[in-house]
């Protein structure tokens, strides 16, 4: 019988992945933060993993919810104590606040749209 991926999983991969990252690349992430213990910076995960910040970046948004990505840096979120409380609810206000400026931008483009089109 096959079995199905829970995609709700903590660990779960991603739909699909951006550009220039591979499914591997994810375990490379997922290690380095491990082998590191702590908060990782991206400085610091480009010298570990020899990729550019930009590649970091979409590697941490490709593993979504299992990764914290604040001022901090990064850490997995499985590996986050009360004492990071704060650093997670950070990040979590930080993705709040973009998301709303990216509907509204949604929004107001789709209004202009309607406008021309009538």
């Amino acid at each position: 019988m096959p079995t199905q991926t829970d995609f709700f999983a903590p660990d779960a991969p991603p739909c699909d992945l951006p550009n220039g990252v591979q499914a591997a690349d994810l375990a490379d992430f997922r290690a380095a933060l491990i082998s590191a213990g702590t908060w990782q910076t991206r400085a610091d995960l480009a010298a570990r993993l020899g990729w550019d910040e930009r590649k970091i970046r979409a590697v941490a948004q490709a593993l979504g919810g299992s990764v914290v990505r604040c001022q901090a840096g990064y850490k997995l979120t499985a590996a986050c104590t009360r004492d990071d409380l704060g650093l997670m609810t950070q990040a979590a206000n930080a993705a709040g606040s973009q998301g709303r400026l990216q509907i509204a931008y949604e929004v107001a483009m789709l209004r202009a749209i309607h406008a021309m089109v009538g």
